[in-house]
């Protein structure tokens, strides 16, 4: 049997849902959310996340095993429900100008990968302010205590420079868990906004840098930061935080933000292109969207400093 002229929204629809999946793909491989987040997937709309102290230390199997109390903390994710959809002219799709509408299907996949980016980067933002981790203090805080930690500080108060690294690194290092244990804390990220973006590319890039002597000669040293840290580069830390960078550990499987995602309700790809339909009969528009559930909050504050520039 031909094709006839109402086949055809629903042709196009099986297309643009494989372009915009191929375009999300792509682009979410490439963000840098996996990069410095943890992403934990479940059923639940509200995750309890039981934090737990650290484990005892190994002992010698004498006469029989020493299991050790664990502290538990109460900690809870929610999810939202995000949608972002595009109008279409059904006659753009009639005299075929696919090329345009998959343009900004691509742009719908885009959106929803750099949503969870700009979520996770305020998260990080809002960590010195409002945001609020398992132990009930700011995830950038002067005065964390668990246990046997003794007063620990995720804050560095100065601006970008190789001291400043040098010296956040050693203090990120001597973080201890609440039986006062080195936690083996390896920073291996900075995370910096664009104004930022050139230094800390000097800082962790060159081989070379120059310093001043006692008798105003110049004299090269060879760059100990080299290749120590992976530099990313945020376009959200602008603004009033333009100066702030931060130290992040993403060797460990839980980080200091964590994204929620739903396992039972993945992202979607919906149109509304039937041709009987209120939107299509009345206004002759088709409608694309996408749906997703997420939601994002904390994890470990001792994988991230913040250098408040």
């Amino acid at each position: 049997m031909p094709l006839v002229r109402s086949d055809l929204l629903s042709l196009v629809e099986a297309g643009l849902r494989t372009e915009f999946f191929r375009a999300y793909r792509q682009l979410d491989e490439a963000s840098i959310t996996p990069q410095i987040a943890t992403i934990v997937r479940t059923n639940l709309p509200v995750q309890k996340y039981g934090w737990l102290g650290s484990v005892p230390r190994m002992r010698e199997f004498v006469d029989e095993r020493q299991p050790a109390g664990l502290g538990v903390y109460e900690y809870t994710i929610s999810d939202q429900v995000w949608e972002a959809s595009i109008a279409v002219e059904r006659r753009a799709l009639e005299d075929e100008q696919y090329d345009m509408v998959r343009m900004r299907v691509r742009d719908l996949a885009r959106e929803a990968v750099r949503h969870k980016e700009q979520l996770v980067i305020e998260a990080l933002l809002r960590g010195a302010v409002d945001g609020r981790c398992y132990d009930g203090q700011l995830l950038f805080d002067t005065d964390h205590q668990e246990g046997e930690s003794g007063l620990q500080s995720n804050v560095y108060n100065g601006a970008l420079s190789t001291a400043s690294l040098q010296a956040a690194i050693a203090q990120m290092m001597q973080f201890k868990d609440d039986r006062g244990r080195p936690m083996g804390i390896m920073p291996d990220t900075l995370l910096v906004g664009p104004k930022l973006q050139w230094l800390a590319m000097e800082l962790l890039e060159s081989p070379i840098v120059v310093q001043a002597n006692t008798t105003g000669n110049y004299t090269p040293y060879r760059n100990v930061m080299q290749g120590k840290l992976r530099l990313i580069v945020s376009h959200y830390i602008t603004g009033t935080h333009e100066n702030k960078w931060f130290l992040l550990d993403t060797s460990r499987a839980m980080r200091a933000v964590v994204l929620q995602e739903r396992r039972d309700v993945p992202l979607e790809f919906a149109a509304l292109d039937k041709p009987d339909s209120e939107q299509v009969f009345m206004r002759d528009m088709v409608l694309y969207g996408a749906r997703a559930r997420y939601g994002v909050g904390y994890g470990l504050w001792q994988t991230a400093l913040l250098g408040t520039g």
